[in-house]
């Protein structure tokens, strides 16, 4: 799958609010505004812009499937929303190749 189709498919799937859970919290994620905007259980607001998503699938598409939904991959990209793109991904892509 490229970019631009999964960007498609996040937009009409997250229409609606969705729950989702990084390694240690729950969250939910909309898309509102040309944006993903992420609420976490401790009412916090992160807004995820489509270049954000891109950055990390761009990463994504250069590791291993089994590595690909590490956390700790991501960590030295200074992508602070990064966990949750990473569960919103894995969660929407599940057995999908990346391109």
């Amino acid at each position: 799958m490229k970019f631009d189709e999964f960007w498609d498919l996040l937009t009409r799937d997250l229409a609606v609010p969705r729950q989702f859970a990084t390694q240690s919290k729950p969250f939910s994620a909309k898309y509102s505004g040309g944006r993903i905007v992420v609420s976490t259980s401790d009412d916090s607001l992160w807004t995820i812009d489509r270049s954000t998503i891109r950055q990390v699938w761009s990463k994504a598409a250069t590791l291993h499937e089994s590595t690909r939904f590490n956390h700790a991959n991501y960590s030295h990209d200074n992508i602070r929303t990064s966990s949750f793109i990473i569960s919103i991904m894995k969660n929407l892509l599940a057995d999908k190749q990346i391109e």
